[in-house]
């Protein structure tokens, strides 16, 4: 009994090395990707944008979007996509600026943007090296990404280069929930800095951009208003005007914002129905929620190949 109880341990000892060996020569399960920055979850606005004093070159068009990386290597992007060759036009995102003083208007966007519009996705794989970031998207577009960190709670990615036509992108990231917002009228009303690049049917520009919405009249819990001071920005206006003030909206449904403004001057009624900037933006918010800005970009015009085109930012210092 006592051999036959040895024999049974020697093949147990043998089932058991054989597993271990198993064990050790199987392949490894792929290693986690560090999120870039440490952050998962990237607002993003990209485009097609000539240099600043150089005509367009070709396509000229703007992206927004969100981007979602996982630890196993995978990224995913949520995106809305406007081309200057396409007619854009204008829709109502629903919102009025009732309790602004003095008018009672309706808050436009590009169309594509407005509450209840879905959006495009994509699939791919990334990599990190040091500080950059590389995506390859499932239909085999690629962007290089450089990363660093824009305060204590939150990440950026600058654009690098492309394969597809991309001149001009920022990100900014953190690891709040896709669902977290700020309502509008609750936006810290401070001074939110950051640049812009544009195209305006002659060459581009790129350049700081400031938002003082400092200055902004709350209309509500989802809209600001503000009738700035008379511009010389406003001199293309009739009548030989060369200067008039300008109406600035603000409003949100989400983490989806709204940005318009327009030259009084090209109406005498109190609401404008033509040719606004119209500008659709992203909230950048905070590991711990809160709001820190916007990426987004302008997509204005009602007929193809015309009108204002631009990818810019604002975050607070």
């Amino acid at each position: 009994m006592c051999d036959r109880w040895r024999a049974v341990r020697r093949s147990l000892a043998a089932v058991l090395v054989a597993v271990t060996m198993a064990t050790f020569v199987a392949p490894t399960p792929a290693q986690a990707v560090d999120y870039p920055g440490g952050r998962r979850i990237y607002t993003v606005a990209l485009g097609a944008i000539p240099p600043a004093g150089e005509p367009a070159g070709g396509p000229v068009w703007v992206r927004l979007a969100m981007y979602y990386f996982f630890g196993d290597g995978t990224v995913t992007e949520g995106f809305w996509y406007w081309n200057r060759a396409t007619a854009v036009g204008a829709s109502g995102t629903g919102i009025r600026t009732t309790g602004c003083p003095n008018h009672d208007c309706e808050v436009r966007t590009a169309t594509g943007f407005q509450p209840g519009a879905g959006n495009r996705s994509l699939s791919g794989t990334y990599t990190t090296s040091g500080d950059t970031v590389t995506i390859s998207w499932s239909e085999g577009s690629r962007e290089t990404w450089r990363v660093g960190a824009a305060g204590s709670n939150l990440a950026r990615m600058d654009f690098v280069s492309s394969n597809y036509g991309v001149t001009v992108g920022w990100g900014f990231g953190s690891s709040a929930s896709n669902n977290a917002y700020v309502p509008v009228g609750d936006i810290p009303k401070v001074m939110y800095a950051g640049e812009y690049a544009g195209y305006s049917g002659s060459t581009g520009v790129r350049g700081s951009s400031n938002m003082h919405i400092n200055l902004f009249s709350r209309c509500g819990a989802t809209c600001l208003s503000l009738l700035g001071q008379p511009t010389t920005a406003c001199s293309a206006c009739g009548g030989g005007a060369t200067s008039a003030p300008i109406r600035y909206y603000l409003a949100g449904a989400g983490r989806r914002n709204f940005y318009e403004h327009w030259c009084t001057c090209l109406t005498s009624a109190a609401c404008y129905t033509g040719g606004s900037h119209r500008k659709p933006y992203l909230q950048v918010i905070g590991d711990d929620g809160s709001f820190q800005g916007w990426v987004g970009v302008e997509a204005s015009n009602f007929t193809a190949n015309t009108g204002y085109w631009a990818v810019n930012y604002h975050v607070a210092g």
